[in-house]
């Protein structure tokens, strides 16, 4: 047990009373010095910026370049005016480092918020805030998924790794509402804990309670811990961490982890907090509601309970897009161990408060992009308003550093620059991430927020140097007491019941017992003070030597373990000696090989180019190669049709060839019977001519005349005769019947057939033939229309344009003549054209239509007479 507690420089014993066992310090000293000020050392710190890429979604064109750790640049799109003027160039950025679209939560933590958080528990204030253009990603960073956390749990993460074995009872420091704390007793401690229990089984708060657990229900199964941890912590301090949660909306504080009515919660009517200075100048949001939280899990339900509800809106370019400034502010308590090492030492001038704030920005916006009216435009407007406050103070402040000028910072101007007004005098250490969105169609904003970056860059934040008080207080204290409790419980083990005579001394080793007894002569004959005195002597003598003699061991023993370490030196130098050769060696093997690497991405680069060629050439033979097979595909389908025309032309030529010889039999056997007529018909001429000598010289010239008008072919006027019976006159000329047979002239001109196919226009505004008996027809379909014994005239009218596109009717006029098979035959003999002009010019039409008509009608006078000819035979 000694050697466990020999480094203590106070001396402790166990002393045991009515109450048990207690410690008690030999000596104890409270300094008298009052709180120390904050000072402000002459070093100044830049703020730190940060810059996070978001990556790209759906084949969008990125405008940022990362060049390095700590630059990238801004590459201007080709589609903006002033880039074809040839004004916009690549515009060079430096950060403190740069994130690209591949770098994880993990990096951006250790990198940013890791120094802040080891700050924080060591009694420092911190500021963190993300900045950009909405949907840039500021919230994915700062709160990050439950399976990918951001800064806020992973800072939760490191806090309650670091003090978990030395948090202090739950309320022990209890919030005064004016931004400060009080210590309380354990017996306070527990009476409010039992409050609290006994509140919650209130109706009322039961309901309150069951409300927060809606509202902060998240499975956070699925959470990944982050796990590092700060070694650096003062083991004989307690601590406890304090969460607010407050938005800025409008130009408005609201506290969102405040406890209201659902019904309020609903409406979203909650009660703006106001922005006030403490005792101590610092500004803080008056009565807002601090929770004090013992793991990560209990202050992830107080920011999901906040997270409800903050005002979120879904907006053009954002589908969650915060619509106010949220900040997480968590805040470290940690105040000494009495002089035990149980219990918090009951003085507030001990007790040291540090702060984190976390804000997320809400994001920028233009109107004529979100498209937004009403009240986001408002919500907009206001964003907008803090945020130029929020730039403005920075520039005022730059300024003022750069040139010394005295300009009022306008802090008030706005809440959220009200709010961080003391970090920006110096009260702490600010970072900033500014979160961009690489898309071209982002790049106007993209630039905004970069001079906005480069003007922070250049505020210098005053470090203060927080003093730590001394009262006297041995450190190892809360070691020491936990190795007193190990001790008596070893103890009470081993059966020891009886512990009222224990004397445990845990103080230094090297003591010459008691102090010197007292020497005053009363009495002469006083023998016995002289023996007493020269025992006393002699029992310190001999302690002395048993030390003496103890320590001129541990002399021998440290001397000896001295010796052993110097050899272990001079063969760690030794081996030091040969790990430098053995590195210098392998650095000329890296350099060789770097240069052979060199040679070798060399020709690797050059084998690329080649494999670039001949897939360029592939490429090129494929396309060659397709198209000879497209031809020769061609060529095949050529030859496949001209062997099936082939094929058929045989096949029509055998047909041909068929109905050829069956129509020359056919003629042949209307010849012969033909000749077989006319031969009756001589026959009976010559017996006229043998039976009457005067009358055969008349009666043969009136039968030859009569055959010679019977077989004289008509004549054809117009194309459309010469087409219609064209099938006609290659066989053999119809028969037309004697003229002596028709109807006397007394009968009249006859009747009229008028074949009017639809005109295009109406015929009522043009002069006609005067007709006194007509029968009108549109199409020849019956046969008796024409072979009809009082059809006489036929006439046909067409329409059609002319070269200048102005409309002309014709009429094409006939006479019917009957034949001996009792048909009739049509013959034209007449033209006539009628024209009508309009007095404006009208878009010439085309003559297929007109002309279609005269063919239609043409071939229904072709068919109508084919038809009754076969009928008649």
């Amino acid at each position: 047990m000694t050697t466990g507690v020999e480094v203590l420089s106070v001396e402790f014993r166990a002393v045991y009373s009515s109450s048990g066992f207690s410690m008690k310090p030999a000596r104890y000293k409270l300094s008298s010095k009052k709180t120390p000020v904050k000072v402000r050392p002459g070093s100044k710190d830049l703020v730190k910026v940060f810059c996070r890429i978001r990556p790209l979604h759906n084949n969008e064109e990125s405008c940022v370049k990362v060049t390095s750790q700590t630059t990238l640049s801004l590459l201007p799109p080709e589609t903006r005016g002033s880039h074809r003027l040839a004004n916009c160039k690549e515009i060079h950025h430096t950060f403190k480092y740069v994130f690209d679209a591949k770098a994880t939560q993990k990096e951006v933590f250790d990198h940013v918020a890791l120094p802040l958080v080891e700050n924080l528990i060591h009694g420092k204030n911190g500021l963190l805030f993300t900045y950009g253009v909405t949907g840039s990603g500021k919230t994915f960073t700062m709160a990050g998924e439950p399976h990918n956390g951001g800064i806020m749990p992973r800072c939760l993460d490191v806090i309650f790794n670091s003090i978990s074995s030395y948090q202090a009872k739950k309320f022990i420091f209890k919030p005064d509402k004016m931004n400060d704390f009080d210590i309380q007793s354990e017996t306070d401690a527990v009476l409010d804990c039992q409050n609290e229990i006994h509140c919650a089984r209130s109706l009322k708060t039961l309901r309150k309670v069951i409300c927060f657990r809606k509202e902060s229900d998240v499975d956070l199964s699925q959470r990944i811990p982050d796990g590092t941890k700060i070694e650096s912590v003062v083991e004989d301090n307690s601590y406890a961490v304090f969460v607010t949660y407050v938005e800025i909306y409008n130009n408005a504080v609201y506290d969102l982890l405040e406890n209201v009515p659902e019904d309020i919660i609903r409406s979203r009517q909650f009660q703006s907090k106001i922005v006030r200075e403490d005792a101590s100048h610092n500004m803080y949001v008056h009565s807002v509601t601090e929770i004090e939280v013992k793991s990560t899990e209990e202050a992830f339900d107080a920011f999901n309970k906040g997270q409800k509800r903050k005002r979120m809106a879904i907006t053009t370019l954002n589908s969650e897009s915060s619509r106010s400034h949220s900040v997480f502010t968590i805040r470290l308590v940690q105040a000494p161990l009495d002089s035990q090492g149980e219990h918090v030492f009951q003085d507030r001038k001990a007790m040291c408060i540090s702060q984190l704030s976390l804000v997320d920005l809400a994001g920028s916006e233009r109107t004529n992009r979100t498209k937004n009216s009403g009240q986001r435009l408002r919500e907009a407007g206001n964003i907008n308003n803090s945020l130029m406050t929020l730039r403005t103070c920075l520039e005022i402040l730059r300024e003022n550093q750069l040139y010394g000028a005295n300009k009022m910072v306008p802090y008030r101007d706005s809440k959220m620059t009200l709010l961080f007004k003391n970090y920006f005098d110096g009260e702490g250490q600010v970072e900033m991430i500014v979160c961009l969105n690489p898309s071209i169609e982002d790049y106007d904003e993209t630039v905004q927020v970069m001079k906005f970056t480069e003007t922070t860059q250049e505020v210098q934040i005053s470090q203060p140097a927080i003093r730590k008080l001394d009262f006297g207080l041995a450190p190892g204290r809360r070691k020491a007491s936990h190795i007193f409790k190990q001790a008596l419980q070893k103890m009470e083990d081993n059966g020891h019941k009886e512990t009222s005579d224990i004397d445990v001394d845990i103080g230094i080793v090297y003591s010459l017992l008691p102090a010197l007894p007292c020497l005053e002569l009363t009495d002469p004959s006083m023998d016995t003070l002289i023996k007493d005195l020269a025992m006393f002597l002699e029992l310190r003598m001999n302690r002395k030597n048993i030390l003496l003699k103890d320590w001129h061991q541990k002399h021998q023993d440290f001397y000896k373990r001295l010796t052993e370490v110097e050899k272990e030196k001079l063969l760690a130098e030794q081996k030091c000696s040969s790990l430098k050769t053995a590195v210098e060696q392998g650095r000329n093997k890296i350099s060789a090989l770097e240069a052979r690497l060199v040679g070798y991405e060399s020709y690797v680069m050059n084998l690329e180019q080649q494999v670039e060629e001949k897939e360029v050439t592939l490429v090129t033979l494929k396309q060659e190669l397709e198209n000879q097979e497209i031809l020769l595909q061609e060529l095949l389908e050529k030859e496949r049709l001209r062997k099936e025309y082939s094929d058929r032309t045989e096949v029509d030529k055998d047909k041909n060839s068929f109905f050829t010889l069956k129509n020359l039999k056919e003629q042949e056997s209307v010849l012969k019977t033909q000749m077989r007529y006319q031969e009756q018909k001589l026959r009976k001429v010559k017996q006229i001519l043998t039976e009457d000598s005067c009358l055969s010289t008349h009666a043969p010239r009136q039968s030859t005349k009569s055959l010679a008008i019977i077989c004289k072919p008509p004549v054809l006027k117009t194309n459309i005769s010469s087409h219609v019976f064209s099938s006609q006159s290659c066989k053999r000329g119809p028969a037309v019947s004697n003229r002596r047979h028709r109807r006397s002239q007394s009968a009249g001109d006859g009747t009229w057939l008028e074949h009017r196919p639809v005109p295009a226009i109406e015929l009522s505004t043009l002069m006609q033939p005067l007709m006194k008996r007509y029968k009108s027809v549109t199409k020849l379909t019956d046969v008796k229309d024409i072979a009809n014994s009082k059809t006489s005239k036929y006439c046909l009218m067409t329409q059609e344009q002319d070269s200048s596109g102005e409309l002309e009717t014709h009429l094409y006029k006939a006479d019917v003549v009957p034949t001996v098979g009792g048909g009739a035959q049509v013959i034209f003999n007449d033209v006539e054209t009628l024209k009508q002009q309009s007095p404006t010019t009208t878009p010439s039409r085309k003559r297929s239509a007109s002309t279609s008509k005269l063919k239609d009608t043409e071939a229904e006078c072709a068919m109508f007479m084919e038809g009754h000819k076969r009928a008649r035979h």
